[in-house]
Protein backbone atom coordinates (compact mmCIF):
# COMPACT_ATOMS: atom_id res chain seq x y z
CA UNK A 1 0.00 0.00 0.00
CA UNK A 2 2.56 1.96 1.16
CA UNK A 3 4.19 1.61 -2.43
CA UNK A 4 1.51 2.45 -4.47
CA UNK A 5 0.61 5.48 -2.88
CA UNK A 6 4.64 6.43 -3.06
CA UNK A 7 4.11 5.83 -6.76
CA UNK A 8 0.74 8.04 -7.11
CA UNK A 9 2.55 10.73 -5.40
CA UNK A 10 5.54 10.68 -7.01
CA UNK A 11 3.22 10.64 -10.69
CA UNK A 12 1.24 13.15 -9.47
CA UNK A 13 4.66 15.98 -8.80
CA UNK A 14 5.98 14.53 -12.11
CA UNK A 15 2.52 15.75 -13.74
CA UNK A 16 2.77 19.25 -11.81
CA UNK A 17 6.44 19.82 -12.39
CA UNK A 18 5.52 19.12 -16.43
CA UNK A 19 2.35 21.17 -16.60
CA UNK A 20 4.31 24.30 -14.30
CA UNK A 21 7.03 24.15 -17.69
CA UNK A 22 4.94 24.30 -19.84
CA UNK A 23 2.72 26.83 -18.50
CA UNK A 24 6.20 28.90 -17.97
CA UNK A 25 6.83 28.44 -21.52
CA UNK A 26 3.60 29.50 -23.17
CA UNK A 27 3.94 33.15 -20.94
CA UNK A 28 4.35 35.91 -22.91
CA UNK A 29 6.53 38.44 -21.60
CA UNK A 30 4.42 41.76 -20.68
CA UNK A 31 7.87 43.92 -20.92
CA UNK A 32 7.89 45.92 -23.63
CA UNK A 33 11.20 45.27 -26.03
CA UNK A 34 11.77 48.48 -27.97
CA UNK A 35 13.67 47.98 -31.24
CA UNK A 36 14.91 51.20 -33.29
CA UNK A 37 12.65 51.81 -35.99
CA UNK A 38 14.45 50.90 -39.05
CA UNK A 39 15.97 53.69 -41.40
CA UNK A 40 13.39 53.84 -44.50
CA UNK A 41 16.04 56.41 -46.31
CA UNK A 42 18.85 55.57 -48.48
CA UNK A 43 22.61 55.99 -47.47
CA UNK A 44 24.30 58.55 -48.94
CA UNK A 45 27.67 58.34 -47.57
CA UNK A 46 29.57 56.22 -45.17
CA UNK A 47 32.36 57.93 -43.71
CA UNK A 48 34.71 56.16 -41.74
CA UNK A 49 37.99 57.61 -39.40
CA UNK A 50 40.10 54.04 -38.70
CA UNK A 51 42.60 54.67 -36.21
CA UNK A 52 46.14 55.36 -35.74
CA UNK A 53 48.74 54.57 -33.13
CA UNK A 54 47.97 57.76 -31.02
CA UNK A 55 44.90 59.13 -30.13
CA UNK A 56 43.08 59.92 -33.55
CA UNK A 57 39.16 59.63 -33.31
CA UNK A 58 38.11 56.80 -34.41
CA UNK A 59 34.16 56.30 -35.58
CA UNK A 60 31.90 55.55 -38.47
CA UNK A 61 29.21 58.25 -39.63
CA UNK A 62 26.21 56.84 -42.09
CA UNK A 63 24.48 59.87 -43.39
CA UNK A 64 21.68 59.33 -45.26
CA UNK A 65 19.84 61.15 -47.88
CA UNK A 66 16.96 62.73 -45.49
CA UNK A 67 20.04 64.25 -43.63
CA UNK A 68 19.78 61.68 -40.84
CA UNK A 69 23.47 60.71 -39.50
CA UNK A 70 24.07 58.02 -37.28
CA UNK A 71 27.45 58.46 -35.43
CA UNK A 72 28.94 55.51 -33.90
CA UNK A 73 31.95 55.99 -31.90
CA UNK A 74 34.80 53.78 -31.84
CA UNK A 75 38.00 55.73 -29.92
CA UNK A 76 38.82 59.22 -28.74
CA UNK A 77 35.69 60.33 -29.87
CA UNK A 78 33.42 62.92 -27.24
CA UNK A 79 30.66 60.92 -26.89
CA UNK A 80 30.49 56.64 -26.23
CA UNK A 81 27.29 55.33 -27.22
CA UNK A 82 26.16 55.95 -30.85
CA UNK A 83 23.89 59.22 -31.06
CA UNK A 84 21.69 60.20 -34.26
CA UNK A 85 21.18 63.59 -35.27
CA UNK A 86 19.96 65.39 -38.55
CA UNK A 87 21.74 67.43 -40.55
CA UNK A 88 20.22 71.02 -41.78
CA UNK A 89 18.80 71.62 -44.98
CA UNK A 90 21.56 73.81 -45.58
CA UNK A 91 24.21 71.54 -44.73
CA UNK A 92 22.77 69.05 -46.21
CA UNK A 93 22.54 70.99 -49.44
CA UNK A 94 26.01 71.76 -49.36
CA UNK A 95 26.83 68.05 -48.99
CA UNK A 96 24.40 67.06 -52.28
CA UNK A 97 26.49 70.02 -53.92
CA UNK A 98 30.22 68.86 -52.66
CA UNK A 99 29.30 65.08 -53.60
CA UNK A 100 28.32 66.03 -56.90
CA UNK A 101 31.22 68.50 -57.44
CA UNK A 102 33.89 66.11 -56.20
CA UNK A 103 33.55 63.45 -58.89
CA UNK A 104 34.46 60.91 -57.02
CA UNK A 105 33.77 58.26 -59.71
CA UNK A 106 36.76 59.31 -61.44
CA UNK A 107 39.15 59.36 -58.41
CA UNK A 108 41.50 56.74 -57.17
CA UNK A 109 40.58 54.34 -54.73
CA UNK A 110 43.45 54.19 -52.49
CA UNK A 111 45.91 57.64 -51.77
CA UNK A 112 48.01 55.89 -49.34
CA UNK A 113 51.20 56.30 -47.19
CA UNK A 114 54.45 55.31 -46.69
CA UNK A 115 54.01 55.93 -42.53
CA UNK A 116 52.69 53.46 -40.70
CA UNK A 117 50.85 55.38 -38.34
CA UNK A 118 48.86 57.34 -40.51
CA UNK A 119 45.01 57.15 -39.80
CA UNK A 120 43.14 56.45 -42.81
CA UNK A 121 39.51 58.27 -44.31
CA UNK A 122 37.01 55.73 -45.51
CA UNK A 123 34.71 56.91 -48.27
CA UNK A 124 31.49 54.89 -49.00
CA UNK A 125 29.96 56.53 -51.43
CA UNK A 126 25.82 55.47 -52.18
CA UNK A 127 23.72 55.67 -55.39
CA UNK A 128 19.79 54.88 -55.02
CA UNK A 129 20.95 52.54 -51.97
CA UNK A 130 24.03 51.03 -53.21
CA UNK A 131 27.26 51.49 -53.04
CA UNK A 132 29.19 52.43 -55.80
CA UNK A 133 32.48 53.84 -55.03
CA UNK A 134 34.90 52.92 -51.98
CA UNK A 135 38.00 55.27 -51.61
CA UNK A 136 41.03 54.91 -48.97
CA UNK A 137 42.69 58.04 -48.22
CA UNK A 138 45.38 58.55 -46.18
CA UNK A 139 47.45 61.34 -47.43
CA UNK A 140 47.82 63.07 -51.07
CA UNK A 141 45.38 63.47 -53.24
CA UNK A 142 43.69 66.06 -55.17
CA UNK A 143 42.71 69.47 -52.94
CA UNK A 144 38.61 68.66 -54.01
CA UNK A 145 39.26 65.30 -51.65
CA UNK A 146 41.08 66.80 -48.74
CA UNK A 147 38.79 69.40 -48.91
CA UNK A 148 35.78 67.59 -48.22
CA UNK A 149 37.15 64.79 -46.01
CA UNK A 150 38.23 67.60 -44.05
CA UNK A 151 34.44 70.21 -44.33
CA UNK A 152 32.77 66.16 -44.03
CA UNK A 153 34.66 66.14 -40.74
CA UNK A 154 33.96 69.20 -39.12
CA UNK A 155 30.26 69.13 -39.80
CA UNK A 156 30.22 65.87 -38.14
CA UNK A 157 32.45 66.93 -35.08
CA UNK A 158 30.01 70.13 -34.38
CA UNK A 159 27.30 67.85 -33.75
CA UNK A 160 29.07 65.53 -31.74
CA UNK A 161 30.40 68.26 -29.60
CA UNK A 162 27.21 69.33 -29.04
CA UNK A 163 25.74 65.60 -28.03
CA UNK A 164 28.67 65.66 -25.58
CA UNK A 165 27.51 68.67 -23.91
CA UNK A 166 23.92 67.56 -23.02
Amino acid sequence: MRSKTFNIIKALTTIVIAVAGVSLLACKSTAAVTTPAPVTEEPLLLYRKSPCYGPCPTYEALIYSNGTVQFIPIKYTPVTDTITFTLSAMELSKLKKSLAELNYKNLQNYYKTEWTDMPATHLYFYEAGKEVKHIKHQEGGPESLIRFIEEVHEMLWKYVEAAKEK
